[in-house]
């Protein structure tokens, strides 16, 4: 590629400056400055209304679209979950009281009653298993308000809880289970294997509360995310009441929603071009914590994230990590939670960038096709017409037409000119030949004119010797007394004709007509008292005498 070095620069800067633009340059420069302005006040525009940055428009709005989608299913999921959770319920409630009724015991008996909760948790078991089979969830539990020892220092609970193992997927069907809570009694009956962290009894402190929570018709309770005693897992509970015959609240049953279960259920609503992160989280003083369908953020380091509302957005902020999304408040049970769907800033970014990438690829394909089609209305509109000035100015004669009407009436209407004036140089070229003969003609009349008036002089000196005595001495006195009442006019005629000028000269020298000519002349006899031309130069020839004496 060759570039223009700096002195051919100020060379080609100064050639401007004194001899101005070509019209082709000119044309070009101003239909891509036009092209650029518009371009320009477009964007302005475009950005001043937030058009301009697409990308982020369409994301907001793909966000806005997946965030309501995702509510009203992740809405709709729980209340499914929750309806699992009251028929579970209404299962249970059966069996204690069926349990109680056949064995003559009341709820209170239970208490450190280790025999009758093992028989309760045996014949309690598959409606636990059942139960868990069909619902949506990782895990399902009971908890009874009584236990087998009522001293302990640490107040436990009696009750199943039954946790599954590997989830591969959102089905639960025929997995192992990872966590049991219940009697070993029971666990043997049913061939359960566990892996750890097995215990007869649960700690909870659901019934610290429990009159509150179940009131103003309130029929589930979803937990906030909590890490599961005695495991590095987190997860949350639906919890619903079990009550007695007499409508009293005696225990709580429900479903485990994990952080993998929550995961692998709600990662299909990613787009196949990406990578959103939803999420379900609980408010705390201004932050928030809970689960994810990433498990790169469902850690207990992640339980405090810090969050900035822009204008648009929301700026997630996880200490080693920032996102970018949007949030939606939702009512789940008794509570209000907050629905999100963010993506990786690193992401985010690369969006915007993608997008302005396009923006200004399409600016720049606009600009080109701009520039070309300068190139081509110049080679088919300015060519033409500076061949046509280089014809008008050679004088070649063309019957071409550009096809352009204004055009072609200006080209016709210079060639008119350029006729009328080659016309009118002619009719100079020979008013000039005709002048300069009658220069000549001049020149000879006024040498011929200069010998007559030398003559005149010396016949004039002549005569005022020879007549000086002729002349009345009245009529000369008369003369010289009124040569002071002439006009300038009357003067210069005077005067001229004492220079010997003929009535031709003297017309022409004062451009006037002959007959003010006469009418001049009149005047000047009368004042003067003469009556003819050669008296007048015969008293004129008498005054020089006398002056020239004096």
């Amino acid at each position: 590629m060759k570039f223009v070095n700096k002195p051919d620069a100020i060379k080609f800067i100064k050639q401007i400056k004194t001899e101005g633009i070509t019209l082709r340059r000119r044309f070009i420069l101003y239909i891509i400055s036009a092209i650029a302005l518009v371009l320009s006040l477009i964007a302005l525009l475009l950005n001043t209304f937030g058009i301009l940055n697409h990308a982020n428009i369409q994301m907001m709005n793909a966000m806005d679209t997946q965030l309501t989608s995702h509510a009203n299913s992740l809405v709709h999921n729980y209340d499914k979950i929750a309806a699992y959770a009251i028929s579970f319920s209404e299962q249970l409630e059966a069996g204690i009281q069926n349990h109680l009724t056949n064995n003559n015991l009341s709820f209170d008996e239970l208490e450190n009653n280790s025999k009758e909760l093992i028989n309760l948790q045996s014949s309690l078991y598959d409606t636990v298993y059942l139960n868990m089979q069909l619902a949506p969830s990782s895990g399902a539990f009971y908890i009874l308000n009584t236990t087998v020892n009522s001293n302990s220092d640490t107040p436990m609970y009696n009750g199943i809880y039954l946790k599954y193992i590997n989830l591969y997927s959102e089905s639960t069907v025929n997995n192992d289970f990872s966590l049991y809570r219940g009697s070993y009694n029971t666990s043997k009956e049913n061939d359960i294997t566990f892996h750890s962290g097995w215990q007869n009894e649960m700690k909870t402190d659901f019934f610290s509360n429990y009159e509150s929570i179940f009131t103003n018709g309130v029929h589930y309770v979803l937990s906030p995310v909590t890490t599961i005693p005695d495991t590095w897992e987190r997860a949350r509970y639906i919890y619903v009441p079990i009550h007695n015959i007499n409508e009293d609240i005696i225990g709580v049953c429900g479903f485990e929603i994990n952080d993998l279960y929550y995961q692998l259920v709600n990662s299909s609503y990613n787009t196949d071009n990406s990578s959103y992160i939803f999420g379900l989280l609980d408010e705390h003083n201004g932050t928030y914590s809970g689960q994810f369908t990433s498990s790169r953020y469902n850690t207990v380091k992640n339980n405090t994230i810090k969050t900035t509302h822009n204008k648009n957005s929301v700026i997630f902020d996880f200490t080693n990590e920032t996102c970018v999304g949007k949030t939606e408040n939702v009512q789940l049970g008794s509570s209000t939670f907050t629905i999100a769907i963010m993506l990786t800033e690193a992401e985010y970014d690369k969006h915007i960038f993608d997008g302005q990438v396009k923006i200004t690829i399409v600016f720049l394909i606009v600009a080109l096709i701009a520039f070309i089609y300068c190139f081509i209305i110049s080679k088919k509109y300015i060519a033409p017409i500076l061949k046509k000035l280089e014809q008008i100015k050679t004088k070649e004669k063309t019957d071409d037409n550009l096809k352009i009407h204004e055009i072609d009436d200006l080209f016709a209407y210079l060639e008119e000119r350029d006729n009328a004036y080659e016309e009118q140089l002619n009719l100079l070229k020979e008013a000039r030949q005709s002048a300069e003969e009658e220069a000549e003609k001049s020149r000879l009349a006024y040498e011929k004119a200069l010998k007559e008036y030398e003559a005149a002089q010396n016949e004039i000196q002549l005569l005022s010797k020879e007549h000086e005595k002729t002349i009345v001495s009245e009529n000369y006195e008369y003369f010289i007394c009124n040569l002071a009442t002439l006009t300038p006019t009357e003067s210069k005629v005077y005067e001229l004709y004492l220079e010997g000028k003929s009535t031709k000269e003297i017309i022409a020298i004062l451009n006037i007509t002959e007959n003010t000519l006469k009418y001049h002349n009149k005047n000047i006899y009368s004042k003067l008292g003469i009556s003819s031309r050669k008296q007048l130069l015969k008293y004129a020839a008498l005054k020089q005498q006398q002056d020239k004496k004096v």
